[in-house]
Order: structure tokens, then sequence, then C-alpha cells
């Protein structure tokens, strides 16, 4: 992964981490005084997120950008299959981000209710980036197939030109 597309790895994971949580707040703005005592990322009451908590995600951004140009590498895993890279991959970043969430404080590690959030967050995230993958995927395949189109159509024009030419 060259240095531009690991930028925009890091910013596509950033923003998104950053949607989710101002969803999170959004929702959970009635809770904010509670949520405050509690989590790094409440820590305005609702207002909006720290500076620090801005520089955390964009550190674990950073982190899943890194463990996906390493899983994705075949400098590394040649011979894996990507069905078998990517559970590997969701499983690292799970980790990381739960360290994160502990040494940053983003939750209280004790409370079992917090780890279910914290998974189903990443369930979501997960999904969303699926999502994200497959509509990129999608619009790029259309592109090449209209291009495919357009040099087919050309093509046979020039063929039907050349074979008109020849039987003159």
């Amino acid at each position: 992964m060259d240095n531009k597309k690991f930028i925009a790895s890091t910013a596509e994971i950033f923003t998104l981490s950053l949607a989710f949580i101002s969803a999170f707040h959004f929702a959970l703005r009635g809770e904010s005084e509670q949520l405050s005592q509690v989590s790094e990322l409440f820590a305005l009451c609702g207002k909006g997120i720290s500076f620090p908590a801005l520089g955390e995600l964009l550190l674990l951004s950073t982190l899943i950008s890194a463990a996906r140009a390493v899983w994705f590498s075949d400098r590394f895993f040649q011979n894996m299959l990507l069905y078998v890279r990517i559970p590997l991959m969701l499983v690292s970043v799970f980790v990381m981000a739960g360290v994160c969430s502990v040494v940053f404080h983003w939750f209280p590690a004790h409370m079992w209710q917090a780890w279910l959030g914290f998974a189903v967050s990443f369930l979501l995230g997960t999904a969303a980036s699926f999502g994200i993958m497959l509509l990129r995927s999608r619009l790029e395949s259309q592109k090449y197939q209209t291009i495919l189109n357009q040099y087919r159509a050309s093509e046979n024009e020039e063929e039907k030109q050349n074979g008109h030419c020849e039987t003159r």
C-alpha cells in the first residue's frame, strides 16, 4: 500500500469512526451527564469530542490502516486466502480497538454492558465498511464495464468500416 492509499484509508476509517461517535452523541444526548463520568468520548457532556479523544481516534485509525496494509499485503501473507485474511484482520482490529478503549478510558472496562455495546458498535462499523467497499466495488465495476462496452462498440464500428471498404 503506497502512502496515498494509506492516508486515504486512515482518513476513511477516522471519518467513519467520527460518524458513529457523533451518532451515539446524538442518540444519547439526554444521558450525556452520566456518560461524561464514565467515558472520555463523552467528556464534553454531549457538546462534542475533545481534542485528546480525536487524537486517540486518529491513532486507532492509523493502527487499523496499518493492520489492513499488513493483512492484505502479499509480502507477508502470500499464500493466505482472502476469506482467511478478512476474519483475522477483523479480530486484530477488534483487539486493537478493545485495547485502545481500555487504555484511553473510552468506556468502563469492568462493565459487561459496555463491552456488549462495543461489540455491537464494532459489528455496525464493520457492516458499514463492507457496505462502502461493496458500493465502491460496484461503482468501479460499472465504470470499467462502460469503458469496455465503449471499446467494443468502437471496435465493431471499425470492423464495419474496414469490412465495407474491402468489399468495394
